[in-house]
This record gives structure tokens, C-alpha cells and sequence, in this order.
């Protein structure tokens, strides 16, 4: 079963993913046979990751790579889970506060206290 935490996760995923392209979405309501498919475990281990690092925001993971990197491309829930993405959001963190890499340590120690 599908929580809804996962749901939100996957519909930020697929709003993000085509609004960056410039193309039409619809956020998915009927979560019927979701388990079956091939994105499920990949929802299953962002949900795990996210729950973990509650500081990460959802949205802006999401969006992390599509400001660090020029191309236009559609990024895979499996880009996700890696630590690729994880550089990304950092990468991005850093530009939009504008902080330095020790700036940005103190920052992340304040807000896992």
C-alpha cells in the first residue's frame, strides 16, 4: 500500500518533471495496481531517505537538478536515490544562500540540533 507521503513524493516528481519541459501533467489520483510498477520501489527508497533527513525539502531536492545542470532533460526517480542528486541539492543550496562550504556545514549543524 501506497502511503501518502509516498504519493506526494511521486506527484512532486511528476509535476516537477514535466513543468520543467514545458509540457502539460495531471497529478495522479487513482493509486490502483501503483505497486505493480516499476517506479514503486524507487518511491519507496526517496520516502526512506527523506523520512531520515527530515531537513531535506521535497520540493527543492526535486528541483535541484534542473538548476544545476543547463540541460533539458526529464530526471528519473532514479536519479534520485543516488548521491548524485544529493550533490545537486547541496549544489543548490549553496548558490541560492550564497554560502561558502564551511558556511554551509554550520548551517546543516543548526538544523539537525
Amino acid at each position: 500500500m501506497i502511503t501518502h507521503y509516498e504519493q506526494a513524493i511521486y506527484n512532486c516528481w511528476l509535476s516537477t518533471s514535466r513543468k520543467k519541459l514545458d509540457k502539460p501533467f495531471k497529478i495522479r489520483k487513482d493509486w490502483t495496481g501503483f505497486e505493480d510498477r516499476a517506479e514503486y520501489i524507487y518511491i519507496k527508497k526517496l520516502a526512506n531517505m527523506l523520512g531520515r533527513y527530515d531537513n531535506i525539502n521535497i520540493n527543492e531536492y526535486i528541483e535541484a537538478p534542473y538548476h544545476v545542470y543547463p540541460e533539458k532533460i526529464a530526471y528519473q526517480l532514479q536519479f534520485y536515490t543516488t548521491l548524485k542528486a544529493m550533490t545537486c541539492y547541496k549544489i543548490h543550496l549553496k548558490k541560492k544562500y550564497n554560502l561558502t562550504d564551511k558556511q554551509f556545514k554550520d548551517k546543516i549543524k543548526k538544523v539537525d540540533k
